[in-house]
């Protein structure tokens, strides 16, 4: 296998959650679920714009270990590919471990498409270019999923989580 196809991945189960969204989501296989259990409003109260609708977040991080594809000679940009559906936002985060200063090197956000009702895949906005660097630093991709309680059997799901470089 190629250098270029060993890129950073996993499932949207394997992240690491607070006690509190851990009891807010739904864990199946390998698809992270929030709003899955979300009752819907009275019928009355979509056409109230008095009433504000509560939507629910529920954070997840993943940690991002080192693997062949994401050591660049030089300086390229990352992007971040998710398999959702749903409203997901994640970003691509570098820690410096010298300075505890965190950069962004990548973001993605479901906004930026058009909505779907079956999972989508999609890939997010580059950041700078940048070279990882596992020996000063650690990555992590924290995504954000939100339900609101309007949009009743279109929970936020994510199903992949993957580290991409541009070309």
């Amino acid at each position: 296998m190629s250098d270029e196809a060993r890129l950073w991945t996993t499932v949207g189960s394997a992240g690491t959650l607070s006690a509190a969204d851990l009891a807010n989501v739904t864990l199946d296989n390998a698809v992270i679920t929030l709003g899955r259990d979300i009752v819907p409003p009275p019928p009355s109260a979509a056409e109230d714009p008095s009433i504000v609708m509560p939507e629910i977040s529920a954070v997840v991080r993943y940690n991002v270990t080192a693997v062949d594809g994401l050591f660049a000679v030089e300086p390229l940009a990352y992007v971040l590919e998710l398999t959702y559906r749903g409203m997901v936002r994640a970003r691509l985060v570098q820690f410096d471990t010298s300075s505890a200063t965190e950069t962004e090197l990548a973001r993605f956000d479901s906004a930026d498409f058009p909505p779907a009702n079956v999972f989508a895949t999609n890939i997010g906005t580059p950041g700078p270019q940048t070279v990882m660097d596992f020996t000063h630093c650690a990555y992590y991709v924290e995504a954000t999923l939100t339900a609101s309680a309007i949009v009743v059997g279109n929970p936020a799901e994510i199903a992949v989580v993957r580290v991409n470089l541009t070309l």
